[in-house]
């Protein structure tokens, strides 16, 4: 299998990460309260670099029965280095019109990049687009983000991307308000805070599971200090509330992870690490 791929099984569903790029963010970005003393310092302890990190944007295919689930959509038009999603199906075999249902856990550019073609038009012309209501209505708001704490650039980047891109989905996207079964074995629940409308998934088959968080995290850090936010997190408060509830559970359980921004393939497993937690890469 290609490397910008790399399938596993959780019981009977197929499950395939797929890279759509990378994207280099400033390192203060990720972690937005937290003194630069500190942040820096514990990114030498990883031999890591301290002005920017080095983001993978991380798409999954999910079959289930006879249902070919893409989740996210990757970054096309962001920058030089990502919108290679779907050049990275194709090598799978796997061409837009195979796509039954495409999942956007949330609204940012990084995810909903890849919704439409070069036309215009929904990329994956026979999928079945779904989101939640909370996050539609956020981002097709002509008012969105007026009163976030945040970049007025970096505001109307976020804005002007979701506004261009959701409404032509406006008459084939499914929207839910509560934890909702998106396909056999696949659920999508609320994981707000980065936005109030982002969700995370649930896959199960027989006795086993595997965990979705999207972007409840940025960066390995945040599992060990689930209180230090992103300068995306609209609400700070409850994105770290929502980390905590969902680290438990999946250490507690001890079911795979797969996390969005995280080094490719973004799998592993979360694990109880004093009072907070630590991520074990697959």
């Amino acid at each position: 299998m290609p490397s910008n791929t790399k399938s596993f099984k959780i019981g009977e569903i197929e499950c395939v990460p797929v890279t759509d790029g990378i994207f280099s963010y400033p390192s203060g970005w990720l972690f937005s309260n937290v003194p630069k003393d500190e942040w820096e310092s514990r990114l030498r302890e990883r031999n890591q670099p301290t002005d920017h990190v080095e983001s993978p944007y991380t798409c999954l295919l999910i079959r289930t029965g006879e249902r070919l689930l893409l989740v996210d959509t990757g970054a096309d038009g962001l920058a030089p280095t990502t919108g290679n999603l779907l050049k990275n199906l194709q090598d799978t075999g796997v061409k837009p019109a195979d796509i039954t249902d495409v999942v956007l856990t949330h609204g940012h550019p990084d995810h909903i990049g890849g919704v439409l073609d070069a036309s215009g038009q929904p990329a994956f012309p026979n999928a079945r687009y779904t989101m939640s209501k909370t996050e539609w209505d956020l981002w097709t708001d002509p008012r969105a983000l007026h009163d976030a704490a945040m970049d007025e650039h970096m505001k109307q980047l976020l804005v002007g991307f979701a506004q261009k891109h959701l409404p032509p989905l406006k008459a084939r996207i499914a929207l839910f308000d509560r934890e909702t079964e998106i396909a056999p074995g696949v659920r999508a629940f609320p994981a707000p805070g980065h936005t109030p409308g982002h969700v995370a998934l649930l896959v199960s088959s027989g006795a086993a599971q595997f965990l979705h968080i999207a972007d409840s995290v940025l960066h390995p850090l945040h599992l060990e200090h689930p209180g230090w936010r992103n300068v995306f997190d609209l609400d700070a408060v409850q994105a770290a509330e929502t980390r905590r509830e969902m680290f438990s559970r999946a250490a507690a359980e001890g079911m795979p992870v797969l996390a969005y921004h995280f080094p490719f393939p973004g799998l592993g497993r979360v694990k109880e690490h004093g009072s907070a937690f630590r991520w074990e890469a697959a």
